[in-house]
């Protein structure tokens, strides 16, 4: 049986600086292992709006089980050697899908 979800990857989430009880408390980052499955895109059709409101060229997507997480900034897939800035984070019914 082929499994649907065979890589790991690992998202680097940037939380930000806020004030806390009238003090400020240092942004961080921190990284979470997600499963799913990357498949690359060939071809230069496909484009995706950033959270900056610019186009960008997608050159892979990440399928997972996992719900969109605030703040994630990189998409990385040591057994493949990718490491890439995520594009954007589409829900759907049964999955999500990570543009990179």
């Amino acid at each position: 049986m082929v499994k649907r979800f065979r890589h790991k990857a690992l998202v680097t989430v940037e939380i930000a600086g806020h004030v806390e009880n009238g003090e400020w408390v240092e942004g961080s980052t921190d990284t979470v292992e997600i499963i799913g499955r990357f498949d690359p895109v060939d071809t230069s059709d496909v484009i995706r709006v950033n959270a900056a409101g610019n186009e960008v060229i997608v050159r892979g997507e990440f399928y997972t089980p996992i719900k969109k997480m605030e703040g994630a900034t990189i998409l990385e897939v040591p057994e493949l050697g990718i490491k890439r800035n995520i594009i954007c984070w589409f829900p759907w019914q049964s999955h999500n899908v990570i543009s990179v």
